[in-house]
C-alpha cells in the first residue's frame, strides 16, 4: 500500500505572521497624520524628525534588552509584552495633545516593534512545518511591509472621511492588539527543551573577519531600505503634498503604494535568493530614486507614483536579498551576534538620515530636503551595487538564474 504524506497545517505559522503584522500596522498608522499633527500643534520638521527618532530608540532598547530574554522565558511571554505595548501605544496616541506626548507614543510603539519583530520571526520559524527558512523570511518581510502599508492606508482613509481621525484610527490598533493576544493564547505551544541561557542575556555584536565581506554587502542593502523606510514614514507625505499640491489622502496613498509593493513582490521571490535579488533590486532602486529626484522639483504626481511603485518593488528585492544573505552566511553559534549588528545598522539608518533631513528641511524646505535625500541615497545604492558585483560571496545564493546576473 502506498504511504501518503500527512498534510501539515500552516495555521499556527500564519497566526504568528499576523502577530508580527500587528506591530507593523501600528508603526504605519501615524504616517499620514503627521501633517495633521503639525498643523494642530505647530511643531517644525525638525521636531517631527525627533518624534520619529524616539520610535527608533524604543526599537533598539527592547530589541537588545528584552527580545533576547525569549531564550530564558520563551517567545510567548515576550510576544504578550509586545502586544500590551502595541495597545498601550494606541492609548497614548489617543491622549496625545502635543509634540511631547507624540514622542512618548512613538517611543512606546518602538518598544512594541523591538520586542515583537525578531521574537515573532523565531516563533514563525519554529512553526514552519517544512523548516523552510526562505519561506519564513518572505512571509516575515511581507507581514512587515504589508502591515505598514495597511496602517498608512487606513489612516489615509480616516483623515479623508472619519471624524477626529487622529484618535479614531488608534481604536483599530487597540482592537488588533487585543485580537493578537487572543491568537497567542489559542496558538498551540511548541516545546524545544529547556530554555537557555539560565540568566538574563544582553545581545552583543560580533562578526568574524572572514564573513565581513558578505556582512557589509547585506548591511549596504538593508541600510538603503531602512533609510527609505524612515523618509517615507515621516517626511515624504509632507514633501509630496508641498511639491504636487495633492490632497493629504493622495500623498499618504503614495507612501502606502510603496510599502504595499514591497510586500506584494515577496510573492514572486520563491526561487530568487540573496545575490540575484540584490543584483536585480539595487539598480532598480537607483532608477526609482532618479525618478523621485526628477518628480519632486517638477511637481509631477504621476511621475512620483511610478517612482513609488518601482521603489517598493526594488526595496522588496533588496530587503529580501540582504536578509537571506546574512542568514545564510551566519553560523549557528554566532547567529545572534551577527544579526544584532545587522539589525543595529538598519535601525541607525532608519533614524540618522531622517534626523539629518529634518534639519535640512528646517533650513532649505522639505522639497529640497527630499531631493537631497534621493540624490545622496542613489549614489550610496549605486556603490553598494558595485560592491555586490565585486565581492566574492559563498556559493548557494543564486537561486533561479536572472538575466545578466553574474
Amino acid at each position: 500500500m502506498a504511504s501518503s504524506t500527512p498534510i501539515v497545517s500552516r495555521g499556527p505559522f500564519r497566526l504568528m505572521a499576523y502577530v508580527l503584522g500587528v506591530t507593523a500596522f501600528g508603526a504605519g498608522l501615524p504616517t499620514p497624520l503627521y501633517a495633521v499633527y503639525q498643523h494642530a500643534y505647530g511643531f517644525s520638521s525638525l521636531a517631527l524628525g525627533g518624534i520619529f527618532a524616539s520610535y527608533v530608540l524604543g526599537v533598539l532598547l527592547t530589541m537588545f534588552l528584552l527580545a533576547p530574554q525569549s531564550d530564558l522565558i520563551g517567545t510567548r511571554p515576550v510576544l504578550y509584552i509586545g502586544m500590551i505595548l502595541t495597545g498601550l501605544s494606541g492609548v497614548v496616541f489617543i491622549l496625545a495633545n502635543g509634540a511631547l506626548l507624540l514622542a512618548v507614543a512613538r517611543f512606546v510603539s518602538g518598544l512594541a516593534v523591538g520586542a515583537t519583530t525578531s521574537t515573532a520571526t523565531v516563533s514563525m520559524t519554529n512553526r514552519e512545518p517544512h523548516g523552510d527558512k526562505h519561506h519564513v523570511a518572505r512571509v516575515a518581510v511581507g507581514a512587515n511591509f504589508g502591515g505598514v502599508a495597511s496602517g498608512v492606508l487606513l489612516s489615509s482613509f480616516a483623515v479623508a472621511w472619519l471624524p477626529d481621525a487622529t484618535r479614531t484610527v488608534y481604536l483599530f490598533l487597540i482592537v488588533a492588539a487585543a485580537v493578537a493576544g487572543v491568537v497567542l493564547l489559542l496558538t498551540p505551544r511548541r516545546y524545544h527543551g529547556p530554555h537557555q541561557p539560565e540568566r538574563v542575556r544582553i545581545e552583543r555584536i560580533s562578526v568574524p573577519r572572514d564573513l565581513r565581506g558578505p556582512f557589509w554587502i547585506a548591511v549596504g542593502g538593508l541600510t538603503s531600505c531602512y533609510a527609505i523606510y524612515g523618509f517615507f514614514a515621516s517626511l515624504a507625505p509632507t514633501a509630496v503634498r508641498q511639491a504636487t499640491h495633492v490632497p493629504a489622502f493622495e500623498a499618504a496613498g503614495f507612501v502606502a503604494v510603496m510599502f504595499g509593493c514591497a510586500a506584494l513582490v515577496q510573492l514572486f521571490l520563491g526561487q530568487v535568493r540573496d545575490r540575484n535579488a540584490l543584483l536585480l533590486g539595487l539598480p532598480l532602486l537607483v532608477v526609482a530614486l532618479g525618478l523621485f529626484v526628477l518628480a519632486l522639483p517638477l511637481g509631477s504626481f504621476p511621475l512620483l507614483a511610478v517612482g513609488g511603485i518601482l521603489t517598493g518593488v526594488a526595496v522588496g528585492y533588496v530587503y529580501m536579498g540582504s536578509i537571506t544573505l546574512v542568514d545564510r552566511v551566519a553560523p549557528d553559534n554566532l547567529r545572534g551576534e551577527i544579526l544584532s549588528g545587522f539589525h543595529l545598522s538598519g535601525y541607525l539608518a532608519l533614524a540618522v538620515p531622517t534626523l539629518c533631513l529634518a534639519f535640512v528641511a528646517s533650513s532649505l524646505g522639505i522639497v529640497a530636503s527630499g531631493t537631497f535625500f534621493g540624490v545622496s541615497l542613489g549614489v550610496y545604492v549605486f556603490f553598494t551595487y558595485l560592491a555586490t558585483r565585486r565581492t566574492s560571496l559563498p556559493p548557494g545564493g543564486e537561486g533561479r538564474p536572472l538575466p545578466h546576473a553574474q
